[in-house]
């Protein structure tokens, strides 16, 4: 069974605010936002739909959404168009109503013109903003084997992180018997623990009971959201199963970057998983890095534990657990730990950077220090949990 054989079309939410992201998603959405220095968030689902073989992909976008589109323009327009290929943002158009996106589902809701274009056997619908490998055909099988309604992906957490997720019991032959959004007292996994379920925003849909749940939740007064609405509904009569994503081919890791402490974490694991634990790995492409650059340039760089990307220029300095982005330039004498440069960003001679994120074509003068005496830096920089953020084209 071959996802690329299927009558399946695919949704990817990507209208987020991100705003516990902020400043990062200042001028873009959070599935915009840069992640490894050179990759965006989005880039990590995508990936995966591709390499899947789901080939038929609508992006729902709403807040701050140029900068994602014109990423999804430049790096993700490499699909067959001939055969009927495509990856394709759809802004909020108050098609319905003159109410924007109010939901997850609404979101859907209010796109279902695309599926009667497309009248799909099954429906992908999956979070723009997670970073994760999978490949879904794993999860499709059971969906079919099953006769689910619906499949959602399940992850294991434990309890004290679990609040924060939906949280859903589970009987042994991964039939869901409960689901409650961000409870203040989460269920555990019999038997294991202080351990939880938790659904990580990866739904495989019938088309047709997608349809009636979505009729039936807009006729009533709700959040109009999969997590709030949808699913617990599902429940009473409809055939609900859960797939456990750690038993998958690439189970190994999935983080949902939605604080400032939890994006910058994410990233130093990015430089430090290694092996078949390596984020990025050579039968499973992480794409949509964009237009082609030269080889970066290193003048008798010291570098520990760190990665640079294409067109960089990096004069004699010292960078330790860092990554730099794609086209960045870094003066003589600088000093760069556990930071996170993006792309296009000048640094200038003799300045020290520690436990920091800049963004894309940040400037720095020369001599500056960042993240060395945080009491004085917060009167100008935005800072949270210890890590100073610079802001798109912030120059310092």
């Amino acid at each position: 069974m071959s996802l690329n054989s299927e009558n399946i079309l695919t949704f990817v939410l990507a209208g987020g605010k991100g705003s516990r992201l902020y400043p990062l998603t200042r001028d873009r959405s959070k599935p915009a936002v840069h992640f490894a220095a050179r990759f965006r968030i989005i880039d990590w689902v995508l990936s995966s739909a591709v390499n899947s073989g789901l080939r038929h992909t609508y992006v729902l976008t709403q807040f701050k959404s140029l900068s994602l589109e014109k990423h999804l323009r430049i790096g993700w327009n490499f699909l067959a168009h001939e055969l009927g290929e495509f990856i394709q943002a759809v802004p909020a158009q108050q098609r319905i109503s003159e109410q924007w996106y109010s939901g997850t589902a609404d979101a859907i809701f209010q796109n279902l013109h695309l599926l009667e274009d497309h009248r799909p056997d099954h429906v992908f619908i999956l979070s723009g903003d997670h970073i994760y490998n999978m490949d879904f055909n794993e999860m499709f099988r059971k969906h079919v084997e099953t006769n689910a309604d619906l499949t959602l992906s399940v992850l294991e957490l434990p309890k004290t992180e679990a609040s924060e997720f939906g949280v859903l019991t589970m009987e042994e032959d991964g039939r869901i018997t409960s689901f409650i959004e961000k409870p203040q007292h989460p269920s555990q996994i019999p038997g294991a623990g202080p351990v939880c379920h938790i659904n990580m925003g990866i739904y495989i849909f019938k088309t047709a009971a997608l349809v009636r749940e979505l009729a039936k939740d807009a006729r009533e007064t709700s959040a109009h959201d999969f997590g709030k609405n949808i699913i617990p509904g599902m429940l009473v009569d409809a055939n609900v199963q859960g797939f456990n994503f750690v038993k998958s081919k690439y189970g190994q890791y999935w983080r949902d970057v939605g604080t400032i402490r939890s994006y910058y974490d994410a990233n130093m694991e990015f430089l430090n998983l290694r092996g078949e634990d390596s984020l990025v790995k050579s039968n499973w492409k992480i794409r949509g890095v964009g237009e082609q650059m030269p080889s970066a340039y290193l003048e008798k760089v010291e570098m520990v534990n760190s990665t640079i990307g294409s067109g960089s220029i990096i004069a004699p300095c010292k960078i330790t657990n860092s990554l730099i982005g794609r086209n960045v330039q870094i003066g003589k004498g600088t000093m760069i730990e556990n930071s996170i440069i993006t792309s296009n960003c000048r640094i200038g001679q003799g300045c020290t950077i520690k436990n920091a994120i800049l963004d894309d074509k940040v400037v720095i003068g020369d001599n500056r220090e960042i993240g060395v005496n945080l009491e004085e830096e917060k009167k100008v920089f935005f800072i949270s949990d210890g890590i100073v953020v610079l802001p798109k084209n912030f120059e310092y």
